[in-house]
C-alpha cells in the first residue's frame, strides 16, 4: 500500500471515528448520563458500583455499541496514518501502530467487562470489590497506553504547518496529562480531565483528515 493510499484510508477512518465519538456522546446526553462509562472507570464501593450498573440499562449497551465501533475506527485511523508517515520516523511509526492496537484491545476488554458486569447486576448477582478494581485497572491501562501511542505518533508527523503543530503538541501534552489526571484524580481534576480526553480525541479526528489528505496529494500513487 502506497503512502498516499494509506493516508487516504487514515482520513476516512478518522471521519468515521469522529462520527462514532459524537454518536456515543449523543447517547449519553439523550439518556441524561446513564450511558456514560466514566462512573465505571473509577473506584467506588461495590454497592454504589452495582447501583450505577442497575441504572445504566439499556443506555450503556447502546453507548458500548458505538464505543466498540469507535475503537476499530481510531485504530484504523492511527495505524494507517503511521504507515503513511512512516518515512519520517520508522521506529515511532511501529510504536504508534503497536500501541494503538494494544489500546484497542484494552478498550474492547473494558467494554466486555462492563457488559459482563451489566449482566451480573441484572441477574441480581453481587459485584465484588475485586471486579470493581479490575474495571479501574483495565480503564487506566487503556488511557495510559493510548496516550503513549499518541506520543509516539507525534514523531511521525511532518514538521510543517499549523495543523501538524496542533496535532504534535496536543498528542504530547493534552492527552497524556488528561489521561493521568483522570486516572489519579490529582487536584480533584477528574471531571475536567475527562473533558480533556474527549477534546483531544475529537480535535485529533478533525485535524487528521485535513493533514492526511493534504499530504496524500504530495505523494505518488504508484508502487
Amino acid at each position: 500500500m502506497t503512502p498516499a493510499a494509506s493516508l487516504r484510508a487514515a482520513a476516512a477512518f478518522s471521519v468515521v471515528a469522529l462520527v462514532l465519538a459524537l454518536a456515543g456522546t449523543a447517547v449519553i446526553i439523550a439518556t441524561s448520563g446513564a450511558g456514560a462509562q466514566d462512573p465505571l472507570e473509577v473506584f467506588s464501593d461495590p454497592a454504589g458500583f452495582a447501583a450505577i450498573l442497575s441504572g445504566a440499562e439499556p443506555a450503556l449497551r447502546y453507548a458500548l455499541f458505538f464505543d466498540g465501533l469507535f475503537a476499530l475506527a481510531y485504530t484504523g485511523a492511527t495505524s494507517f496514518a503511521a504507515i503513511g508517515f512512516r518515512s519520517h520516523c520508522p521506529a515511532a511509526a511501529w510504536a504508534a501502530g503497536g500501541g494503538i492496537i494494544a489500546a484497542m484491545m484494552l478498550d474492547i476488554s473494558e467494554n466486555l467487562l462492563m457488559l459482563g458486569s451489566l449482566g451480573l447486576a441484572g441477574a441480581g448477582e453481587k459485584i465484588t470489590g475485586d471486579r470493581v478494581a479490575l474495571h479501574v485497572f483495565v480503564s487506566g491501562m487503556k488511557l495510559h497506553v493510548a496516550a503513549a501511542a499518541l506520543v509516539a505518533f507525534s514523531f511521525v508527523l511532518p514538521k510543517r504547518g499549523l495543523v501538524t503543530f496542533l496535532m504534535r503538541w496536543g498528542s504530547r501534552t493534552l492527552m497524556p496529562v488528561a489521561a493521568v489526571l483522570f486516572v489519579t484524580d490529582a487536584f480533584g481534576m477528574r471531571a475536567n480531565a475527562s473533558l480533556g480526553v474527549f477534546a483531544a480525541m475529537v480535535g485529533g479526528f478533525v485535524l487528521l483528515p485535513i493533514l492526511a489528505l493534504a499530504e496524500a496529494r504530495k505523494e505518488p500513487d504508484g508502487d
